[in-house]
């Protein structure tokens, strides 16, 4: 009995000192861990700040990042000086949350804060450090997870040793007094031994290991590894599934958002992969933060590949899905980054609706017909294209809502235009706006809506032509207070409305000539290949109004240059992706020749929208085309 006791003695001590190191090498290993990621997450939070500062326009910009960047909680220390020294930005934290590890442990562990620098062209030198105890406070939970386990192993190896003696007490009690010592030396170890493999074998993976496993198998099949959004094969198994649903027989069943970075070979070229990766990891972090504001859009937002990204809207709904839109259209244009040409990068946005009837195919094929019109367009806009433009009848859900929305605008006096001032290098217009036609809804903590995404739902309700009669009447009144000329559109459903040109004229009737002289009214070259004689006569009578007429979108209309000769146009204006594609052959050479020679030869200026490389702008330049200024 007593040399079981020594073996029990003597295996207690083994395992005690097994536990005791498992618990100082884990823990010395998980210090050494959070340490160096400490380190890690420091270099890439400087890398992605330096990224963000350096795409500001200023530095006001610059500190609003910073404030915004130190707001987070997440940095102990946070400044920015400039070349010369002065210092910008300077933001310590003194005081933290009350943290979960005591104070001696925190003085015992290893981690220390890191600080981390980045140089930026132009700015100054980034520091931060970032607050080290949430690290501690994972360091001392996992201490005490490990103690908590180390005290039950030794609580069931307790009852086991007394559940053990207890039983070698009653088969020794009618033992001789040598007999037991021999069956005890022999078949002790052997029960010992096959006690602990059979708990071994009975003790499961715990449900936190289980779902963690879960977690990570799905994320590998169906998440981007770099943004964290869903996949290109996720999302359009999404977008099947959702058209296979029949519950809303036929109606519009949702949307679909495309959205393509245009400078993505520039960013390649001019930054390291580290920086491009975080970046896309800062995007898609934010695009999932502006979703979740929108529950009820059941968003699914999905990295098609490194420059597309997609966000699938399963809710048809008219104006309600388009608010969700305008705030990614303003998210991703707040995360552009200035190129090597000192330009900001541009995006492409494309938007179109589906309903159960549509094919997966038709689906994408319009996105991409929509975001071949975006990149060729003289506007960072979203490009809607309905499944339903060619489509007559009654009107399908949502539209009913749309009808609401933009009538009530009307009726309340809530369109309003955003005119930005734009030039164009060699122009003797020194005074240009253009103006684009925006919808206030009644929430007024809604951002105005952009009349690229309200004027196709107009068109097809048929109150395009008082939208644009309000667009007109609110050009009128902008030039009555401010000098300059000012370019205004119009669509062509209303140009195809009989009735709209007499509208045109009574209004002008009234309005001041001097200031008829000074609008421009901007026509699509589509009106002018497809419904010439309508197209015609409209452009006639503006003309006759004392009104000047421009000719937009020639280069997605090049059958319309045989017919411009037919109105007398104040200026046609080409896509600078057009014109770099023309200027890339020989035979595009002649074709930007002839558009510019027969445009030119009747008294027209050509224009040349997002010509921002310095060699397309020569070119454009020596053919006779008027690049525009950044």
């Amino acid at each position: 009995m007593a040399s079981v006791r020594q073996l029990l003695v003597i295996s207690t001590l083994v395992i005690a000192c097994i536990l005791v190191g498992m618990l100082a090498i884990g823990t010395q290993l998980m210090d050494r861990q959070l340490d160096g990621q400490l380190q890690s997450d420091g270099e890439n939070a400087v890398a992605t700040l330096a990224l963000l500062v350096s795409a500001q326009p200023d530095q006001a910009a610059q500190v609003r990042v910073l404030e915004a960047a130190f707001q987070q909680g997440r940095f102990a220390d946070l400044s920015l000086r400039a070349d010369d020294g002065a210092s910008v930005f300077q933001a310590r934290r003194t005081s933290s949350a009350a943290a979960a590890a005591p104070a001696w442990f925190a003085a015992w562990g290893h981690i220390q804060p890191h600080q981390a620098q980045r140089q930026i062209g132009g700015v100054g030198r980034l520091s931060l450090m970032l607050d080290a105890a949430p690290a501690r406070d994972a360091l001392w939970a996992h201490v005490v997870q490990w103690l908590w386990l180390a005290l039950g192993i030794a609580a069931f190896w307790a009852l086991f040793l007394a559940a053990l003696l207890s039983r070698l007490r009653y088969a020794l009690q009618d033992a001789a007094a040598e007999s037991p010592e021999i069956k005890v030396k022999q078949t002790e170890p052997v029960d010992n031994a096959e006690l602990l493999d059979e708990v071994r074998e009975r003790v499961p993976p715990t449900m936190d290991e289980q779902m963690a496993r879960i977690e990570q198998l799905e994320i590998e099949l169906n998440r981007d590894p770099v943004t964290g959004l869903a996949n290109r094969a996720y999302f359009l198994n999404e977008l099947k599934r959702v058209l296979r649903d029949d519950s809303r027989q036929g109606a519009v069943s949702g949307y679909v958002l495309l959205v393509r970075q245009r400078d993505m070979a520039r960013l390649q070229n001019q930054s390291d992969r580290q920086e491009i990766a975080d970046w896309l990891r800062l995007l898609g972090s934010r695009l999932i933060e502006v979703l979740a504001d929108y529950p009820k859009a059941q968003a699914l937002p999905a990295r098609l590949n490194g420059a597309d990204f997609a966000i699938l809207l399963p809710v048809g709904g008219g104006p309600e899905v388009m608010r969700p839109v305008q705030r990614l259209h303003e998210l991703f244009e707040t995360l552009r980054v200035k190129l090597d040409s000192q330009n900001l990068s541009r995006w492409a946005f494309a938007l179109t609706d589906y309903t159960v009837q549509c094919t997966t195919k038709e689906v994408l094929t319009r996105l991409d017909l929509a975001l071949m019109c975006a990149e060729s367009a003289g506007h960072a806009e979203v490009e809607f294209l309905s499944h339903a433009d060619r489509d007559t009848g009654e009107l399908r859900m949502g539209e009913a809502s749309w009808r609401a929305l933009i009538s009530q605008a009307l009726d309340q006096d809530r369109l309003a235009l955003d005119v930005r001032p734009v030039q164009y290098e060699g122009d003797d217009i020194a005074d240009r706006h253009e103006a684009s036609l925006s919808l206030q809804e009644g929430d007024g903590e809604q951002p105005p809506m952009s009349g690229y995404l309200f004027m196709p739902a107009a068109a097809r309700l048929g109150l395009s032509s008082d939208c644009d009669m309000r667009a007109l009447a609110l050009a009128l009144s902008w030039l009555g207070e401010h000098p300059g000329i000012l370019v205004v559109r119009m669509s062509m459903s209303s140009i195809l409305d009989a009735q709209y040109l007499g509208e045109v004229r009574s209004v002008c009737a009234y309005a001041d000539p001097e200031l008829l002289r000074r609008v421009v009214v901007e026509l699509d070259a589509y009106g002018l290949s497809r419904h010439l004689d309508a197209f015609k006569s409209f452009a006639q009578g503006l003309i006759e109004t004392g009104i000047s007429v421009g000719l937009r979108g020639l280069d997605q209309q090049p059958d319309a240059l045989r017919k411009i000769h037919e109105v007398d146009f104040a200026y046609v204006k080409l896509g600078g992706a057009f014109v770099r594609e023309l200027l890339s052959s020989p035979g595009g050479v002649q074709m930007m020749v002839a558009v510019t020679e027969t445009a030119i030869g009747m008294g027209m200026r050509v224009y040349v929208d997002d010509a921002d490389d310095d060699a397309t702008r020569h070119m454009v330049m020596e053919y006779g085309g008027l690049p525009r200024l950044p």
